[in-house]
């Protein structure tokens, strides 16, 4: 049986809630690929903390979408 690539949910510069976190929110800044367990899509996420920002890497089933202010 084939394995299927499904296309990512995510896309580069959205905005994105760490899930099983205190709340840290963010925004995709690279999408690394699926280098993940399974072929896990993981994402470089940057979180804007002061005085510098941090950068995490995480799977694509630890985020979840914010939706855009209108």
């Amino acid at each position: 049986m084939a394995k299927e690539k499904t296309a990512a949910r995510l896309k580069l510069g959205d905005r994105v809630l760490i899930l099983r976190s205190t709340g840290l929110r963010g925004r995709i800044v690279e999408v690394r690929g699926p280098l993940g367990p399974g072929g896990a899509s993981i994402y470089r996420v940057r979180v804007g903390r002061k005085p510098k920002p941090i950068f995490i890497e995480v799977r694509e089933d630890q985020l979840e979408a914010i939706p855009a202010e209108v």
